[in-house]
């Protein structure tokens, strides 16, 4: 087992063990399906959607359905072990690192990439910027082209934007 792999499985770890937690202290039932869905969504870095996670464990996991998945990545959010993520194709995507850090979303291809949060400034929003709205935190979708959608000449492939 290489270094990145090392580090992706004590990821897949302590999300496991975040999940335990904190299923246990809101007196949530540690079901098999809320597992398989938390180590799906932590093993991946593709910012999946509720239908990409439901497509990748319908095989192992007998009785799971697509609403099961959905309920349970909201229940996720709710206990703060993943975050949805907006992306201009209007379809949520979650995420299980949860560190701060903003997003980059492609409109040829639909891809999400992560972005460091030090490589964008802090937004420091007081209450009464937002006529009187409290804002706890925020992060940035950065829409554009990824490099793999942009041809050699640097004309983007065809795609949807508004």
């Amino acid at each position: 087992m290489n270094e990145k792999q090392h580090d992706r499985q004590e990821f897949i770890s302590s999300k496991l063990k975040l999940m335990e937690d904190r299923c246990r202290k809101s007196r949530l039932s540690l079901t098999s399906q809320r597992r398989a869905i938390l180590e799906n969504l932590s093993s991946r870095t593709d910012h999946p959607t509720a239908d990409h996670i439901y497509a990748s464990i319908q095989d192992r996991m007998t009785g799971v359905s697509r609403t099961t998945v959905y309920r349970v990545l909201e229940t996720f959010v709710q206990l703060r072990i993943a975050q949805k993520i907006s992306s201009p194709e209007a379809k949520a995507r979650f995420d299980a690192d949860t560190s701060r850090h903003h997003h980059a979303s492609c409109l040829s291809c639909e891809k999400v990439i992560d972005i460091d949060a030090t490589l964008l400034p802090d937004v420091h929003l007081k209450k009464n910027d937002i006529d009187g709205f409290e804002v706890f935190d925020s992060s940035f979708v950065v829409v554009g082209l990824c490099k793999e959608c942009l041809s050699t000449d640097g004309v983007a492939r065809t795609f949807k934007y508004n």
